[in-house]
């Protein structure tokens, strides 16, 4: 649908629907520098196992035998371009835009900083539900966080830095638990903005609508922060577009650039960025759906 246009329109602008993004401030994030030179658009982190002490069981013993190289296993983060491209004629700047920013900017910015947390909460959604299982009517939530709890924890898994990513529906039966200690109702807030919903043994609960569950859509995703990478970089200012700017959006770089199209009368605006995102490994994450669940 074009410009909004008429004899007589209203200087109010409704806000524009969009995601609050959050998901890639509780992940480990590569730094968007690394992806330059040979390393190209993908780039391997280090994942580094555990190790177990041994037993001299008699001083002096030679114990040689035991000494094992160090290993590590990688993972791979590949970063794919997003982007937005508007037309906006000699018509619609001159006679039709009010404001740029609010009207042709923003639009695109969300859009792109959406699709660059999609990455990440693709990555989430592509996970396979461990055993336990959400029922819809709230009657084993608690259980489900418990069970989360213990198998991160089984897993050595520290009991700092634990997130739970959550569909608006988990969401629900969430905040119908007793012992949840809801943010709104702790007067605090963080740099997670509104997308924290609030906190239970030990997990920091962030609402998403990028993830998805079974046939009722109740999702909870429960990980360390070093369960999943998260990669970002805006593009570099081309040396052919007439104007360019750096844009920063919850924590996302990105680019704009503006070139003007002569053949057509026209502007045009892109606005793009590089993202990608990986799970780290198994034994960080727990995923539960709905019994209809993936």
């Amino acid at each position: 649908m074009p410009l909004v246009t008429a004899k007589g329109i209203s200087s109010l602008m409704v806000p524009l629907l969009r995601r609050q993004l959050a998901l890639a401030s509780t992940v480990s994030r590569v730094p968007g520098t690394e992806f330059a030179g040979d390393n190209g658009d993908t780039i391997t982190v280090r994942v580094r196992q555990p190790r177990t002490a041994n037993i001299q069981a008699t001083p002096g013993a030679d114990v040689s035998g035991n000494f094992t190289s160090i290993t590590e296993v990688p993972v791979d983060v590949s970063l794919v371009h997003l982007y937005d491209g508007v037309n906006v004629t000699d018509q619609e700047m001159t006679m039709q835009l009010v404001d740029f920013a609010s009207q042709v900017t923003e639009p695109q910015v969300a859009a792109v900083a959406t699709g660059a947390e999609d990455e990440l909460a693709g990555a989430m959604n592509d996970l396979v539900a461990d055993d336990a299982t959400l029922a819809l009517d709230g009657t084993n939530t608690e259980a489900a966080i418990l069970a989360a709890r213990e198998t991160l924890s089984r897993n050595d898994v520290p009991t700092g830095d634990r997130f739970a990513a959550v569909s608006p529906e988990a969401a629900t039966l969430l905040l119908g638990l007793d012992k949840f200690v809801r943010v709104d109702a702790s007067g605090t807030d963080n740099a997670l903005r509104n997308a924290v919903i609030g906190k239970l043994y030990g997990f920091t609960f962030v609402e998403s609508s990028g993830l998805t569950g079974g046939a009722g859509g109740a999702a909870m995703v429960f990980y360390h922060r070093s369960g999943f990478v998260f990669a970002n970089r805006a593009p570099v200012a081309p040396s052919g577009a007439a104007q360019s700017a750096a844009v920063n959006d919850s924590g996302l770089g990105l680019r704009q650039i503006f070139q003007y199209a002569p053949g057509n009368l026209r502007d045009q605006s892109v606005v793009s960025t590089f993202a990608g995102a990986a799970v780290v490994d198994a034994d960080r994450v727990y995923k539960v759906t709905d019994a209809t669940g993936p």
